[in-house]
């Protein structure tokens, strides 16, 4: 059976060639993003950005660089893209997939903490995506890894005492993890 980062993993290289073959047939960044990289797929965005510096070999660093690499315009009433929104999100994808890793790897909280949104391209706080700072990311993660945020796993899974025993969290972190998920 797969884990969660392998399936993930496994949808941002399927996006991936979907963008590159995109690309190649089209040589056009702006056809590329009006039919390869879905808004709502933070791996598709994810996997633009990559390729783009690839591509470019450089490291977009907001969206006037991206516009001026790619020549992309930023779609005013279809479609509501706006570039900056795209490479957050593809930060955010590939800082939240990390946090996910390690939780499947065993990591403790202390070492969550080490994982920074900011070496990932990210500021300290940021909107438009599932997490809007380095805590809310990872109460977040927590939610998924531990099944958090599913309506009955609280009864079925492990309680939160001992999922925060487990990873060395305060309770109170948990907690968090278990209201932000009712909060969306």
């Amino acid at each position: 059976m797969s884990s969660k980062t392998e399936i993930k993993d496994s949808y941002y290289l399927e996006h991936l060639e979907e963008i590159k073959e995109a690309y190649k047939e089209s040589k056009d960044w702006n056809k590329v993003i009006s039919t390869a990289v879905y808004l709502d797929v933070d791996v598709a965005q994810e996997a633009f950005i990559d390729y783009v510096e690839e591509v470019y070999k450089t490291k977009v660093k907001d969206a006037k660089q991206l516009q001026k690499l790619t020549g992309c315009t930023e779609y005013k009433d279809t479609e509501k893209v706006n570039l900056q929104d795209i490479i957050t999100s593809a930060r955010y994808s590939k800082y939240f997939r990390a946090l996910e890793k390690a939780l499947q790897e065993g990591t403790k909280y202390k070492d969550l903490l080490q994982i920074k949104p900011q070496d990932f391209g990210l500021p300290k706080t940021w909107s438009g995506c599932l997490g809007s700072d380095q805590y809310s990311s990872i109460l977040w993660a927590l939610s998924f890894e531990f099944l958090i945020d599913e309506p009955a796993g609280l009864m079925l899974l492990p309680s939160p005492r001992v999922i925060a025993k487990e990873i060395k969290a305060p309770y109170s972190v948990i907690m968090d993890a278990y209201n932000i998920t009712r909060n969306r």
